[in-house]
């Protein structure tokens, strides 16, 4: 059973997790993607077995306080070196999901002592793709509405009617429609002011060329119908990591946690062994 636990770091922010085998001696951290919360890798984590699992929901995410800061990269894991201290982690297997995975590369760089292995599931690190150029255009207009029109226009129905049919590629339609719901309900909870924080960072931050070589063993997986992190970009951030394994999946798109669960945990699983 996964248990609901909320813990408050020393700057005030409130951070809602979901915890799971408190007992074994083994913290698997799992960060989801951005919009987002919990909700997308759950079904993946119920397939890890034989560690702790704790999944929180980012800042600004979810149940979860946004930071004091500005939603940049840095402080995401100034944030996440707290959360680790608050519920007792140490040298970790962290595992991140698209802007998961930004923060968890960004975190190994600048704290290798706390991750044992790192795992990255579609990571986006740069814009070259049309839904990236979808977004550039949404969130740079956004940026010049009055601050009570920003969140309606960055929840319109159009923009995410596009979005979805090119992030879609392998769900049912029952399992499709749950996962839109849940991310249109997302987009509408998200302060305005931190989802264009965290699109200006998008935008300005390339993980493929900053930072130094990471010596941390580390799988990346890709899929090949991904939009969003584009086959090419994943294959580009290989170079950032001294001892890796590459996996792509096969007729999947950017949400493959979400659109097959299973085989995404089978893949990190057999990796572990």
């Amino acid at each position: 059973m996964i248990f609901k636990k909320n813990i408050t770091i020393a700057d005030g922010c409130k951070t809602v997790y979901w915890e799971k085998n408190n007992g074994e001696a083994k913290a698997l951290v799992l960060l989801h993607g951005f919009p987002g919360n919990h909700r997308v890798v759950i079904d993946m984590a119920k397939n890890l077995k034989g560690f702790r699992l704790i999944i929180p929901d980012l800042p600004a995410c979810g149940e979860s306080d946004s930071l004091l800061e500005e939603h940049i990269l840095n402080n995401y894991s100034k944030w996440f070196y707290e959360f680790l201290e608050n519920v007792s982690a140490d040298k970790i297997i962290l595992v991140g999901y698209s802007f998961g995975s930004r923060i968890a590369v960004t975190f190994s760089d600048l704290h290798p002592e706390k991750v044992g292995k790192l795992a990255l599931i579609t990571p986006v690190v740069k814009f070259d793709s049309l839904i990236a150029r979808l977004a550039s255009y949404q969130y740079e207009l956004a940026e010049k509405l009055p601050l009570h029109v920003q969140k309606i226009w960055l929840s319109n129905k159009f923009y995410h009617s596009i979005s979805n049919k090119i992030i879609f590629k392998s769900a049912s339609k029952k399992r499709r429609q749950y996962l839109i719901t849940n991310d249109a309900k997302e987009i509408k909870r998200i302060d305005s002011k931190a989802n264009l924080e965290i699109f200006d960072e998008f935008y300005k931050s390339k993980l493929i060329s900053e930072g130094s070589k990471i010596n941390i063993k580390t799988l990346l997986i890709a899929a090949d119908k991904d939009e969003i992190a584009t086959l090419n970009s994943v294959k580009e951030l290989c170079g950032r990591f001294t001892n890796y394994k590459f996996e792509i999946i096969k007729n999947s798109g950017h949400i493959v946690v979400a659109e097959r669960p299973k085989k995404v945990a089978s893949i990190i699983n057999n990796w572990l062994k």
